[in-house]
């Protein structure tokens, strides 16, 4: 593809500050074989800015699978100035549970 008019582009100086804002990422996955095996997957993510142009985000994800050979994971990441966040995992012969959350916090002129 060839795009023949940029006129209507500006030039950003290196020097200017774009706002930036928080952002998560929440992966899940859940597997098990066998009669009878089932298998569950939530994630969840959202994003909101402040009057004061503090950007949050907030991720949580979890999963379970049930039957023969379990596995369930989660993996959670996060964008911004602040994150912190966390996994934890179970397992026993028929059943896997993993879950995990992440918060992400981006500040003004930071």
């Amino acid at each position: 593809m060839q795009i023949a008019d940029l006129s209507y582009l500006d030039n950003v100086p290196q020097e200017e500050l774009i706002s930036g804002s928080a952002g998560v990422l929440v992966d899940a996955t859940a597997s098990a074989s066998g009669y009878p095996s089932s298998t569950y997957i939530f994630t969840d993510g959202r994003a909101i800015l402040l009057p004061s142009g503090v950007s949050l985000a907030f991720g949580r994800g979890l999963a379970v699978a049930n039957g023969d050979n379990p596995t369930a994971n989660v993996t959670v990441a996060g964008d911004g100035d602040i994150v912190v966040g966390g996994t934890r995992s179970r397992s026993s012969q028929y059943t896997a549970v993993a879950r995990g959350f992440v918060i992400a916090i981006d500040l003004p002129n930071r």
